[in-house]
């Protein structure tokens, strides 16, 4: 087969659901492409997996606590010259345009999987098409670098929300995406075929995603892939294999047994939680569907909820900037790309004035009202996916600006005065004049230990913003590392 490695390519699989990897390996694999592959569904798992050097990435769109979009900024980042091939049933037209844009190989949907296999050939082809990202990204224009992917994630995550929360309604950020994560299955791994094909239509009637295995080691490997709320099994030696697995691959297994059998109290032994007879019919057997539903309930609430901490943990869920955990995991990142790269990098500190007297006398609604629109007023004058925002706590924020030099940030933090002072908050309800305070530190050439650094830089524009604040409010300081006696501008 021409322009593809076989069978020594390897594929790197960005996908929450085992079953639907596996189909596409399987296609892969039918149109005569063979690899090694690994699934991941997590970012740190993605950026681990990217240092192994993969030869094309496949990816979903949408991950419990992760999106492709994310994803496809941090490879664009950390690995350009690999292809990047999504394949999803969720990604829109217009994502697919932005996808496409910025160097994706292929946007295909799962329901046409058999395109698949003509994409990979066209990605792995030496020449100037398998060059293509690379060749995009290699000298980035200063307007469309995306840096270590920071400001892509979180415009990924916020379009997450713009798509799934009712307009204007932070409230409902606590239950951010009820669709999004899938539900739990019941995995139906039972070797009689007559009985298997029974359980899979009882359960199917009482509202229950299912999927099915015949053999044991298939089921198991399920087991390890994916959460799984129930397991229906008449395999002792299954039983004992999953209760090895880590907790929560298999939450409630039924051991389902033939008429006469005798192995019940083994099979609770093994860590089955229940038996039912494999022609159990009535009320008892209804009894013990309905428990069955209510546990995959639960298990599907709870991964909702963990879904929705993912989100939370990325996103302060009233300015929709990014957390303070969020900035403390990136900003390093930032800066060592700067300092390997040997580029520039600004970071600016910023603090509303007077707030509490906001509070004190409008109340924490019109507040919070400020915050919001603080924030986008910040985001609008910023460069779109590449600088960023992150709450730091109350009403204080930092701003990253990568590839931006002292005179830049310097210039970057009186626009940003200026935009926030210029027009009243809060209208049309009651107009406030609202100003902030700036502190500004940046290096035109970085150099030393990254996470010192990092920290000295969020130091030195921490010391300089309370020296804003001294002289008066509403300017900017530039602050400098080993600097003591910063420069203020008034404003």
């Amino acid at each position: 087969m021409a322009g593809v490695r076989s069978p020594n390519m390897k594929l790197l699989i960005v996908e929450d659901n085992a079953p639907d990897a596996e189909l596409t390996v399987r296609q892969l694999k039918s149109e005569g492409i063979d690899c090694a592959w690994t699934r991941v569904a997590t970012e740190e798992a993605f950026r681990d997996a990217l240092r192994g050097a993969p030869d094309l990435i496949i990816c979903d769109c949408m991950l419990p606590g992760f999106d492709g979009m994310a994803a496809f900024s941090i490879a664009a980042s950390e690995a350009p010259d690999v292809p990047f091939v999504f394949v999803s049933g969720t990604l829109g037209d217009e994502r697919t345009h932005q996808a496409l844009q910025g160097g994706a190989t292929a946007c295909i949907a799962k329901g046409d999987r058999r395109l698949l296999a003509q994409a990979v050939r066209s990605a792995l082809q030496p020449g100037p098409g398998r060059r293509r990202r690379v060749t995009d990204r290699s000298k980035p224009p200063a307007a469309t670098d995306a840096g270590t992917g920071a400001a892509q994630h979180l415009l990924a995550r916020r379009a997450v929300l713009d798509d799934t929360l009712p307009a204007h309604d932070p409230a409902a950020m606590p239950s951010l995406v009820r669709d999004a994560p899938p539900s739990p299955a019941a995995l139906v791994a039972i070797e009689a075929g007559p009985v298997r094909e029974r359980f899979e239509k009882l359960l199917t009637m009482a509202n229950l995603q299912i999927e099915s295995s015949v053999r044991a080691s298939e089921a198991l490997g399920r087991l390890a892939a994916s959460l799984h709320a129930l397991l229906f099994t008449d395999n002792l030696a299954l039983i004992r294999c999953a209760r090895q697995l880590p907790s929560g691959a298999a939450t409630h297994i039924v051991f389902v047994s033939s008429a006469g059998d005798s192995l019940e109290s083994e099979a609770l032994r093994a860590g089955a939680n229940d038996w039912v007879p494999s022609d159990a019919r009535g009320e008892h057997f209804w009894a013990h569907l309905t428990i069955a539903r209510r546990i995959a309930d639960l298990a599907a609430s709870l991964q909702r909820a963990l879904h929705d901490n993912c989100m939370l943990s990325t996103l302060d869920e009233l300015t929709g900037a990014g957390r303070r955990h969020y900035f403390q995991e990136q900003f390093p990142r930032e800066v060592e790309r700067a300092g390997r790269l040997g580029r520039p990098l600004g970071i600016v500190m910023c603090d509303i004035d007077h707030f509490k007297r906001v509070n004190d006398r409008h109340g924490h609604q019109l507040g919070d009202q400020v915050l919001r629109e603080f924030v986008a007023r910040i985001n609008g004058s910023l460069r779109v996916g590449r600088d960023w925002i992150a709450r730091l706590g109350g009403e204080e924020f930092a701003v990253v600006l990568p590839d931006t030099t002292a005179s830049e940030a310097a210039a970057v933090a009186e626009r940003l005065r200026e935009r926030v002072r210029s027009e009243l908050f809060a209208r049309p309800a009651r107009p406030t004049s609202i100003s902030a305070s700036f502190g500004v530190c940046a290096l035109d050439q970085l150099a030393g230990d990254c996470n010192e650094l990092a920290y000295r830089m969020v130091k030195a524009a921490d010391a300089a913003l309370y020296e804003s604040k001294r002289r008066g409010r509403n300017r900017v300081t530039a602050g400098h590392i080993g600097d003591e006696r910063p420069r203020a501008s008034n404003g």
